[in-house]
Order: C-alpha cells, then sequence, then structure tokens
C-alpha cells in the first residue's frame, strides 16, 4: 500500500493470503521435521536389534570356541537360536616331532532364525595324545 499525501493508514496487518502462506510453510517444516524424528527413532531401533543379534552370535562363537567334546562346559546363555555343529579335525601336520593332546576342529554355527552359517576352527583337546 503506497501512501498518499493527506491519507491517514487506517488498517495495519497481515492480508489473508500472507497468512496462509505463512501456515503452510510452517506446516511444511514441521512435518519434514517429524518425519526426520520419526525416521531416526526406526533406525536406532534397528541398531540396537542388529547389535543384540551380533552380540548374541559372538557370545555363541566364544562359547563354542571353549567347548569341545572332551571338556564339560556349563552354557550360561540359555540361547536355542544359535546351534554348534561339530565338524572334521584338520589334518595334522607332516613333521610332528611329539605326540600331540591339542589338534584343530572345524565347527559350524547355524542361526535358527535366518539359516545364515559361521564357520570357524578351535582348538580341541584330547585325553590321549596322538
Amino acid at each position: 500500500m503506497k501512501n498518499r499525501p493527506g491519507a491517514t493508514l487506517r488498517h495495519r496487518g497481515f492480508t489473508l493470503l500472507e497468512v496462509m502462506v505463512a501456515l503452510t510453510i510452517t506446516s511444511l517444516v514441521l512435518g519434514a521435521l517429524f518425519s526426520l524424528a520419526a525416521g531416526s527413532k526406526q533406525l536406532a531401533v534397528r541398531t540396537q536389534s542388529t547389535l543384540q543379534d551380533t552380540m548374541a552370535a559372538r557370545a555363541q562363537i566364544n562359547f563354542s570356541l571353549l567347548d569341545n567334546e572332551y571338556r564339560e562346559l556349563e552354557p550360561i546363555i540359555g540361547n536355542i537360536r544359535f546351534q554348534t555343529e561339530s565338524g572334521d579335525i584338520l589334518p595334522d601336520v607332516l613333521r610332528r616331532t611329539a605326540p600331540m593332546n591339542d589338534l584343530l576342529q572345524t565347527f559350524q554355527i547355524v542361526d535358527e532364525d535366518t539359516d545364515e552359517v559361521i564357520n570357524g576352527v578351535r582348538w580341541i583337546r584330547l585325553e590321549l595324545p596322538q
């Protein structure tokens, strides 16, 4: 609005169109912020779930490394999701100078939920040397 000489400005304020544009911009910004916060929360939940699965698998690997058929270990974690299966004993070294009680054995850890397999090798102790 232009001021005409001699005219007084009686109405000061925003027009309806300006108010609607301001509310639209505000609602777009708030909607973007809320969707960002919701996405961040979903990512945190997925990350926590993945971390718990990884920790359970690592605990099973550690237990499998300590456990063998010749040593009795009581399982601390009652986890039925992961199953450890013993494999073959690896062939002996060709140049062995003395009988050995410790040999290498393969093992597999199978995830019952996803059917993923973790392969590993562990030392086992025999009662009698070979």
